[in-house]
């Protein structure tokens, strides 16, 4: 029997040691997901990483989820990119979990991307925190009273006798501070001062209206007038459910109306008349009009301009006078007459005592510029487009343009 119940006592020990390691694992697991959920790590790290080689994020208050897209997750102090870091899957999280004996302690930073390992005191910060109790373990929510001992030994130094009315009357002393000021305001010798302290002020005050143009403005700076909106015409007598019949289209000025252009129709709607109220349908052009109205609304001057009223002569360049073209021909000296047809091109000779001119009835004709006579008359058989002497004066010689082809004259060889 004795063997009996030690053993009976040992499984319930053995019973109450595995409920107790149990609990202290869920209170880990809960610790580390609390920490996950505040963003907490312990100082203790990973042999692989130190808390003075892990780098520090510097985005602030940016959401972790505009980086999902990115292979980083921040900024480091320097401007580097803090990649991120390779997360294992499930599985090999579940097989570190059992080989690791800090996995129930170990959270995953998603701000800085590496993995810290919670320290005792981070575990005990997070409990206090979960069970809603003040994060410092030596902190005493409630402290011993100081005793405090008024000098007039007094228990209570509050009175609830009613108050004196010395403090709500006014003061003498205030009121003829204030006299002695209200008269010291309205002297002449106060209100001068006053007045070149102003001129003072208006001189040293930038005049922000000639920063960038330094001519003053030539007049006073006038208002911009505000302009109502466009008012609606009130209805008239063909708007009416039952107008008069002389405002009523008859059958042809009903066609005349249908064919003009909407824009140039008296009214927008054909009159017509109806026994009572209750008959008449609701109106076709509602939405148009309401929309057109919108647009008189927005599209309306809100401003008064003023009009300028130009003379259009004014706009047409000033001609100089034909005194001032002078000198040129005012007077006939000489015709050349002999053309059938229209003169295309003309070439006065080097010497300047011949003249050459090229017509459409196919001939060039050579004049004597003194007198006027044809000395010669070339047939070309075609339209002659354009007749030029040679520059070199020795040599009389001359080229025709008939057609594509250019031929080449001898004007003054007798033939």
């Amino acid at each position: 029997e004795e063997e009996e119940e030690a053993a009976a006592a040992a499984l319930v020990a053995a019973a109450a040691d595995a409920a107790a390691e149990e609990e202290d694992g869920d209170d880990e697991a809960e610790a580390r997901r609390g920490a996950a959920a505040l963003g907490l790590g312990g100082s203790e790290q990973p042999e692989s990483d130190s808390e003075d080689e892990m780098p520090l994020n510097t985005i602030g208050n940016v959401p972790l989820e505009w980086y999902d897209g990115f292979e980083h997750v921040g900024y480091d102090l320097e401007g580097r990119k803090i990649m991120r870091g390779a997360r294992t899957d499930e599985l090999d999280a579940l097989i570190k979990r059992f080989d690791d004996p800090d996995a129930n302690r170990t959270i995953h930073d998603a701000l800085h991307g590496v993995d810290v390992v919670l320290s005792q005191e981070d575990v005990a910060l997070i409990r206090r925190l979960q069970r809603r109790r003040y994060p410092g373990a030596t902190f005493d929510p409630y402290p011993e009273t100081v005793p405090f001992d008024f000098p007039d030994g007094k228990v209570h130094p509050l009175s609830s006798a009613p108050p004196r009315k010395a403090p709500f009357l006014p003061s003498k002393d205030e009121a003829k501070k204030v006299m002695r000021l209200v008269m010291a305001m309205r002297s002449e010798q106060y209100q001068r001062s006053v007045a070149n302290r102003r001129l003072q002020e208006a001189k040293e005050r930038p005049d922000y209206q000639q920063l960038i143009w330094d001519e003053p403005p030539e007049g006073e700076v006038r208002h911009r007038k505000r302009l109502p909106a466009p008012k609606v015409s009130l209805p008239g007598n063909a708007e009416s459910y039952n107008p008069p019949k002389e405002y009523l289209f008859t059958p042809e000025e009903a066609k005349a109306w249908e064919k003009m252009d909407p824009a140039d129709r008296p009214l927008g709607f054909v009159p017509q008349a109806y026994d009572a109220m209750r008959k008449v349908p609701q109106y076709d052009g509602l939405i148009r009009e309401r929309f057109e109205r919108c647009l008189d609304l927005y599209l309306c001057p809100r401003e008064a301009k003023t009009r300028l009223d130009i003379d259009p002569d004014s706009l047409l360049p000033q001609l100089p006078s034909p005194a001032e073209l002078r000198p040129f021909p005012e007077r006939l000296s000489s015709r050349f007459v002999g053309h059938a047809g229209r003169v295309l091109s003309v070439s006065v000779s080097p010497s300047g005592e011949h003249l050459l001119s090229a017509s459409a009835d196919g001939t060039v004709k050579l004049w004597e510029v003194e007198t006027g006579r044809c000395e010669r008359t070339c047939s070309l058989g075609a339209e002659v487009r354009s007749v030029r002497w040679c520059p070199n004066g020795e040599t009389a010689v001359a080229a025709a343009v008939v057609g594509v082809k250019m031929l080449l004259l001898l004007p003054l060889r007798e033939p």
